[in-house]
């Protein structure tokens, strides 16, 4: 799972914390202040709250066995629309049907202890258990990914990546986070390595 930022990559805290408020005022129309209240409509397979993964991973842990007294068919009769939103949009991901949806402990790392439940699903070719990510851990994912291990990659190499790790982020973030970074902004504008370019935030709700 990505540690929260608060400067780095080539961004001090304002320029981090400005580029934050912009790439989450595009995808969301909300200040990056409100989005771990946000709740996404669960028509929209890409963006997930944390309690709306919680309820994932009871369904998920439950579905071969029932729980609240209902048998198995009772279960996933009450669930079953819920369950099948929990897959990612096969049109922007090319997935096949069987996805493979789990529960799985995240192993330790220098930033983690490790032991954290979360929900998965495999990878395209089914070899690798991939992480879904509330919608407020998305900013962070793509800025460990792009800013500080590629610093400051392609969207290729950003979005190669990001399907290696993550169940939930589609191309259309992918993009936008990288058109509103400002270290990027500052090369395109001839700034040199490392020196943002304007911000700017536009409240458009975006369909990603």
């Amino acid at each position: 799972m990505p540690r929260s930022y608060s400067s780095g990559g080539g961004m001090d805290e304002i320029t981090l914390s400005n580029h934050r408020e912009t790439f989450y005022q595009q995808l969301l129309g909300l200040p990056s202040s409100q989005v771990d209240q946000y709740v996404p409509n669960e028509k929209q397979p890409n963006l997930r709250s944390k309690s709306q993964l919680v309820e994932g991973m009871h369904i998920v842990q439950h579905w071969y066995m029932g729980v609240d007294g209902l048998d198995v068919g009772a279960f996933r009769s009450k669930h079953k629309t819920g369950y099948t939103r929990m897959k990612p949009n096969s049109s922007a991901s090319n997935l096949g049907r069987r996805t493979g949806i789990h529960v799985r402990a995240l192993s330790a790392t220098e930033d983690s202890e490790g032991g954290e439940t979360v929900l998965c699903r495999y990878s395209k070719d089914g070899m690798k258990s991939i992480v879904y990510l509330d919608v407020g851990s998305v900013y962070d994912a793509l800025f460990e990914i792009h800013a500080v291990e590629y610093e400051h990659c392609s969207r290729e190499v950003c979005k190669a990546r990001v399907d290696d790790l993550y169940a939930n982020i589609p191309d259309g973030q992918v993009k936008l986070f990288i058109e509103t970074c400002p270290v990027c902004a500052g090369r395109k504008d001839g700034g040199g390595t490392g020196t943002p370019g304007s911000l700017f935030v536009d409240v458009r709700v975006s369909s990603f």
